[in-house]
């Protein structure tokens, strides 16, 4: 590990604009941003995906790094906040899949035909996988919206959004889920899903 000294000059090098010191700064500084992690999220992987985030956040950010801090405190500043995010990320995550969950398990009794249930669970699954990939902010949208019921104003409120704002970002997640859901499933050959 490189002396408070030696990263100090490393982080002035990097804030200038010196690629090479910018790497060997995030090189230093990774194992420590790992250990951090680990500690924070108590999961390897999640402490991996964490350090990855830390190490893009601090390269973007450099030129803001002041000086007036040691560079150890300001990357674990980002750290910490990095893996708060990422905790917040996963329970939220969690809670839709169990609203999801929860949502197969009312709709299953009424489904007489076996193969109407793995076609729920799998349309289920799907939904699923492309919340993960709307962008954060239409996903908070789309969820609060549209799997928790709340009007466009109450979740504009929740989320201290602009109504109109929140309104464009639901539109998004609408059209590009539905787009989404029926190019996946003309390719499952489902002959999609309709809506």
């Amino acid at each position: 590990m490189l002396s408070d000294r030696e990263i100090l000059e490393l982080a002035e090098k990097a804030r200038q604009g010196e690629r090479e010191a910018l790497g060997r700064l995030a090189g230093a500084l990774r194992p420590l941003i790992c250990r951090w992690a680990l500690v924070m999220t108590g999961d390897p992987d999640e402490a991996e995906d964490v350090a990855q985030l830390v190490s893009m956040k601090m390269l973007r950010s450099m030129e803001g790094f002041d000086g007036r801090s040691k560079v150890t405190s300001w990357v674990y500043r980002i750290t910490r906040n990095a893996s708060l995010d990422h905790q917040q990320r996963k329970r939220r995550d969690r809670r839709l899949a169990e609203r999801l969950g929860r949502l197969a398990e009312a709709a299953a009794p009424r489904l007489e035909d076996p193969l109407d249930r793995i076609e729920m669970k799998t349309t289920l699954r799907l939904i699923r996988t492309l919340l993960r990939e709307l962008p954060m902010r239409q996903r908070e949208v789309f969820d609060l919206v549209e799997l928790q019921g709340l009007k466009p104003r109450e979740a504009a409120e929740l989320l201290e959004m602009n109504p109109n704002t929140l309104r464009v970002h639901l539109l998004r997640a609408r059209r590009r889920m539905r787009s989404d859901m029926l190019a996946r499933g003309h390719r499952h050959g489902s002959g999609g899903i309709h809506g």
